[in-house]
């Protein structure tokens, strides 16, 4: 049993060869040439969450076990960063597999994600949720600009269906690509789209806005619907060998059943291209397009989840016309990725570098973007034990040491690994475990002599030799 997941981003057993059911959401090919012949995923669970604004001073979390209080002394903000942001991502997932066989391997996956990221939040509006609006009087009597802040929530259900395809070999050389598809059944969401907003906080009574060009939405009825939308991850995977085999068959008994290492590997990925699509009847929307507005009493405002992007809603002349044109659908994280994996010592030594870059959605849709990030994971990897020691760049700015350990069916990890025990400012956490049950042989191999040995086949048909085990 394993870890395996989509929190941010599992980096420790994200590259496992034992461990299909992980690698198949950064890469769908990835499947393909597994030291487990059917890897069955039994649950799992992980949260990650960031940001730059907010921190618990010099601690780590067995300090706050011990403890077990957060003084409000001990709450500091950062400063002077110009641009904050803050981001979560959960994941639970159950009844998972992945079976590869020779040419072909093949997957299937069940599992419920939520993502929460705020962009762009800039320096005075960083300021006011330190200080509170009212009472911070040294941002009164300013004009202030915002532009560009984001804001999403989204959590659904998916169902996925993988499949990848070992299409051609060439002396050392295996290329393989896969493909998932997913059926999404969105749960709740909201979000916000602040384009401009012009304003000045005259005292803790009045506010006025000069200007304000914004959309908001937000589902908090919870739902399941088959007509929830759908998504998809594009995969290919080029492979270079040890020694030249092209009649390599992995986990397979037409090639004999044993295994050829390969000396290196790149992966390219598309991942989560799509969209939740909530019922419009429950989707509560207003696009915004105002003028000059005074706001007397701003500290009275308040309004329920569930009508939340209503709040100035009187002021404005055409509330269901705006920039966003499809409300009821809020896209997928979708993200690019490399991956590039070092065999150093075979079948037991290897070094991971992963690229994921999370892309931004047009002016014209709703969707949380998923986190940047780069890592560099060194790991020894057997059938019984893997442990992994990644190293990894949140948002390409954030340094991160993290650690997975999997012992045959279970794996805990995390990629804030110096949280725990190194006390310093927290900004975050992470915390990701998985269980499995791995079937690392193909029945029919069971009585298999060595590959490429001159044993016969059913019907009289040889195995042909590799020039690996000549």
């Amino acid at each position: 049993m394993s870890l395996i997941g989509r929190t941010q981003e599992n980096f420790g057993s994200l590259s496992s060869n034992y461990s299909p059911t992980n690698g198949v959401h950064i890469n769908p090919s990835s499947m393909l040439d597994a030291k487990t012949w059917l890897d069955i995923h039994i649950v799992g669970a992980g949260a990650y969450v960031n940001n730059n604004l907010v921190s618990i001073e010099n601690t780590s979390f067995l300090r706050l076990n011990q403890t077990r209080e957060i003084a409000q002394e001990d709450i500091l903000y950062a400063t002077g960063r110009g641009k904050y942001h803050a981001y979560n991502r959960d994941f639970v997932q159950v009844l998972s597999a992945v079976w590869s066989q020779g040419n072909h391997a093949a997957g299937l996956s069940f599992g419920g994600y939520a993502y929460t990221d705020a962009r762009r939040i800039d320096e005075p509006i960083a300021r006011f949720i330190e200080n509170g609006i009212t009472t911070f009087t040294e941002q009164h009597l300013t004009e202030y600009s915002l532009e560009r802040l984001r804001a999403n929530i989204l959590a659904y259900g998916e169902g996925k269906l993988s499949y990848a395809y070992t299409f051609h070999r060439r002396q050392r050389s295996m290329y393989m690509a896969g493909i998932s598809f997913k059926k999404i059944f969105p749960l709740v969401g909201g979000a916000t789209s602040i384009r401009s907003l012009d304003y000045n906080v005259l005292n803790d009574t009045a506010l006025i806005i000069r200007n304000f060009d914004a959309d908001a939405m937000v589902n908090a009825q919870p739902e399941f619907s088959m007509k929830g939308g759908w998504g998809l991850d594009l995969g290919f995977t080029y492979q270079r060998m040890q020694s030249g085999c092209e009649n390599y068959y992995p986990n397979s008994k037409r090639g004999g059943c044993n295994r050829l290492h390969y000396k290196y590997k790149i992966g390219v990925s598309i991942n989560d291209i799509g969209y939740a699509k909530f019922n419009p009847a429950n989707v509560n929307y207003v696009g915004y397009e105002l003028g000059e507005n005074l706001i007397l009493n701003y500290a009275d405002l308040s309004t329920e989840i569930e009508t939340a992007p209503e709040i100035l809603v009187d002021r404005e002349a055409t509330p269901t016309s705006g920039l966003i044109r499809k409300p009821e659908k809020i896209s997928l994280p979708t993200s690019i990725s490399v991956q590039y994996d070092r065999n150093i010592i075979p079948s037991y030594f290897y070094v991971n570098a992963t690229w994921v870059h999370g892309l931004p959605h047009t002016k014209g849709a709703f969707g949380p973007r998923r986190a940047h990030s780069l890592s560099v994971t060194p790991r020894i990897e057997t059938k019984w034990v893997d442990f992994a020691l990644p190293i990894s760049l949140y948002e390409y700015s954030r340094l991160q040491l993290g650690a997975s350990l999997r012992l045959y069916s279970l794996t805990i990890g995390t990629d804030k690994l110096l949280n725990f025990f190194v006390p310093h400012d927290l900004y975050g956490a992470d915390i990701y475990f998985h269980l499995k049950v791995p079937l690392f042989r193909n029945p029919k191999c069971k009585d298999n002599n060595a590959f490429g040995s001159n044993r016969k086949g059913k019907f009289g048909k040889s195995y042909p030799k590799c020039d690996a085990y000549r």
